[in-house]
């Protein structure tokens, strides 16, 4: 017998006894909705949001995914961005039986139009309830689905942990959300890949209806309030929230460019009161969909440096820790940061909460005031780019360790050209929204309501989904 077969017999008997033992398991799950309790018996329980190529095998086999009707079903997302040449490994290597592409990768998940505190447009931010709603509905996703990610790319780790957190925003629970660890090379190691897509009915479940958003706003951190988590941490951080960058790596300056177009921000730094521990080093091998336990994780985050580059955060800090915010630059390793926290460390303990910053240092890195001035690289005294009023009370220059401005700031090492800054200013709105106002994506997010009808599609009977 091949060594792959002799993996797949193993694997295949380890799935159908972790079906065995879950299939008695009684999980509570929702009626009409994913927060309504009911007791049901769920299948797909496990100890943190990874799942095994084998726990999902015995799913498949149990008949599980893209079942047509009933309480308890799997859909398989398999997210991936097209290849330079506009092809996609999904169709050209193969995908998981069953399995749906996600052609988009990570971008399905995220919007480059939305209006967020200042700005009229903010890149890279949450999507809309319209964009998620048509992911949801056409690969037949309904409250009873417990929603498998996956990828073939070498960003896979990237596009899994933005949905996820997608997912999450908008109301699905962690409980009903997996990523195959691994990914779809680790399923490849023990069973075959197909090209034959699958055949789905469509579903009318939608993310918002009934009269009801289940928008998850408490998980996501808007501008307005990043900037007075922020303000809390300078004044002595009495609410002990730990912010994780998960782009800076060993440096104690960021380097950012806009998520809009070409150009630098104004400024880089540190965030106040945030420590390294960047998106690639949170999977062994870095970089890609193998995740690391979650003693490891934490591990990793009391030697994670603070903003000085050298005292790291250590076990009291960590363990104190009340909230964690994670950031990068433009949403997508900050979601890394928050799936590693929120579906592994922090899995299963209520005293700790995770949270998302998606602006991240592509937005509040171009939060200065029009009177800031510094030296260019020739020693010139110029305007440093910012846009905002004078006197803003979004300038965000005074939240910042190791404030560098980008007019002073090469290229890199070996481009010695000054570094271009963009010119946002028709990004902003003539007269800047209070702090109150400020928050336009999350007030919109509540407000929608899917345009569907109030049964779940596919056919599906009985309770809501957990």
């Amino acid at each position: 017998m091949s060594e792959k077969m002799m993996k797949k017999s193993k694997l295949m008997l380890v799935g159908l006894l972790s079906i065995a033992l879950t299939v008695l398991t009684i999980w509570g799950c929702g009626s009409t909705t994913y927060d309504t309790p009911v007791e049901k018996a769920v299948t797909t329980k496990t100890t943190s949001a990874l799942v095994t190529a084998a726990e999902l095998k015995g799913w498949m086999d149990a008949g599980l995914v893209n079942k047509q009707g009933g309480y308890d079903r799997v859909v398989i997302l398999d997210v991936n961005a097209n290849e330079t040449d506009g092809s996609n490994k999904y169709n050209t290597v193969g995908h998981i039986p069953g399995a749906q592409l996600i052609s988009g990768g990570s971008g399905a998940f995220m919007d480059n139009t939305r209006p967020e505190g200042p700005f009229s447009v903010t890149g890279s931010m949450v999507c809309n309830g319209a964009t998620i709603d048509a992911i949801v509905q056409n690969a037949g996703i309904d409250q009873n689905t417990t929603i498998v990610l996956t990828s073939a790319n070498s960003a896979g780790f990237v596009n899994v942990t933005r949905a996820y957190t997608t997912f999450r925003y908008w109301g699905f629970p962690k409980n009903r959300l997996k990523v195959l660890n691994g990914g779809n090379a680790a399923w490849d190691l023990a069973y075959d890949l197909t090209t034959v897509a699958p055949t789905v009915k469509k579903s009318t479940y939608g993310v918002a209806q009934n009269g009801k958003s289940n928008v998850n706003t408490e998980m996501r951190v808007s501008l307005p309030e990043m900037i007075a988590y922020v303000t809390k941490i300078k004044a002595g951080n009495l609410d002990k929230v730990t912010l994780v960058d998960t782009v800076r790596g060993a440096s104690n300056i960021s380097s950012t460019t806009d998520l809009l177009a070409t150009g630098y921000t104004p400024f880089d730094g540190a965030i106040k009161g945030s420590y390294s521990y960047v998106a690639t080093s949170m999977t062994s091998p870095a970089s890609t969909l193998y995740f690391k336990d979650a003693a490891t994780i934490k591990a990793d985050l009391s030697a994670a440096l603070g903003t000085d580059g050298t005292t790291p955060m250590g076990d009291d800090t960590r363990n104190a820790t009340k909230t964690f915010i994670s950031f990068c630059r433009a949403g997508n390793y900050a979601s890394v940061g928050f799936f590693a926290l929120d579906g592994i460390a922090y899995y299963d303990d209520p005293t700790v909460d995770v949270k998302w910053y998606d602006g991240s240092l592509g937005q509040w890195n171009l939060l200065a005031s029009s009177d800031h001035t510094a030296l260019d690289t020739t020693g010139a005294t110029v305007n440093a780019g910012g846009k905002l009023a004078v006197g803003s009370i979004w300038d965000t220059t005074s939240l910042m360790d190791n404030l560098t401005w980008n007019v002073s700031r090469t290229v890199s090492a070996t481009n010695l050209a000054q570094r271009t800054i963009v010119n946002y200013a028709s990004r902003v709105y003539g007269v800047e929204p209070s702090f109150a106002e400020g928050n336009q994506i999350e007030t919109e997010d509540k407000a929608y309501r899917s345009a569907v009808s109030g049964t779940s599609g596919g056919g599906s009977a009985g309770g809501g989904g957990c």
